[in-house]
């Protein structure tokens, strides 16, 4: 597993060597780093160039690699600065892409939240709840009063052992620990209203939980596929099986949800409505929204009644 550093910026460049020294000392393997600052700033690009003169001329970095994430809005317009509600939505989006795919990379992060703006920071620091894990580390570096004239705007890119602070911040990666979660987090806020507006009352909640836990785990699959399409042939090709086969697995669908919801109409549109939105919000999990309880009872033979 590689090491990266992922970092925000403005117009500071030495907060990110500074925090890259500190990482190095500690003894980080560090493979590399990504910058991320609003790409229509030209400050930003400017500080980005005097970094990029380290990277090429400071030995220490003569094995890493710099790459720069440059945002810009819905139209792949560079963004001038964050600026207003649009602003923050396209570059939440490509900020969580990013971290998302170096995830995939199974690199452990190590994110800089100092530099550039404060929500940028907020953004960072929210991909790593959303698609962290235990190893990776959230990093705020404090340079004293003293210092800060001196460093400023890159006028001094590194400063003697001892000088700054690099300081670890606590962050829980919850869906490392609750995966349900992350599709509720990857949600835009505009979905998001709209779920909890049209929400699942409690009972339905548990309902879906108790046909859930009825069903094996490739009928499980193709309820997943007919409440994400919208045909039959569609949830089909999701599958990778023929109509024969998903017409098996949706029968037993329908006699689950027939012996749970016995007093209502259940067919396909009812399975699609209600179950695209419980799937949605919790990916299946009965511990966030269903009855835990019936579905620890269905393997342990010693469990209450």
């Amino acid at each position: 597993m590689g090491d990266v550093l992922v970092a925000s910026m403005g117009g500071q460049p030495q907060i990110i060597t500074l925090t890259l020294d500190l990482l190095l000392a500690r003894g980080f393997s560090l493979q590399g780093v990504w910058v991320v600052f609003p790409g229509g700033h030209p400050r930003y690009h400017q500080a980005f160039r005097r970094l990029a003169e380290e990277f090429i001329h400071y030995p220490p970095y003569a094995r890493l690699f710099l790459r720069v994430q440059s945002l810009g809005d819905a139209q792949g317009r560079p963004l001038p600065d964050l600026l207003d509600d649009r602003h923050l939505t396209a570059a939440w989006y490509q900020v969580r892409d990013l971290v998302r795919s170096l995830k995939r990379g199974e690199y452990r992060l190590h994110f800089s939240i100092t530099g550039g703006r404060r929500a940028l920071g907020l953004m960072l620091y929210a991909a790593a709840m959303t698609y962290g894990s235990p190893q990776d580390k959230v990093w705020h570096i404090y340079t004293p009063p003293e210092w800060l004239a001196q460093v400023k705007d890159g006028a001094r890119m590194h400063l003697p052992q001892g000088t700054v602070r690099l300081l670890e911040i606590p962050f829980v990666p919850w869906t490392a620990y609750i995966p349900g979660l992350r599709s509720l987090l990857e949600m835009s806020p505009e979905v998001l209203r709209r779920l909890m507006g049209e929400g699942l009352d409690e009972e339905t909640q548990r309902r879906c939980a108790r046909v859930w836990a009825r069903l094996t785990p490739r009928q499980k699959d193709a309820l997943r596929a007919l409440a994400a399409t919208e045909t039959r042939a569609e949830a089909a090709q999701w599958m990778g099986v023929n109509l024969d086969t998903l017409d098996s697995h949706r029968k037993a669908i329908l006699q689950a949800c027939r012996a749970v919801w016995m007093e209502e109409k259940v067919d396909l549109r009812f399975i699609r409505r209600v179950f695209r939105q419980w799937l949605t919000a919790t990916n299946g999990l009965p511990t966030l929204w269903g009855d835990f309880r019936e579905e620890v009872g269905r393997e342990s033979p010693h469990s209450p009644p």
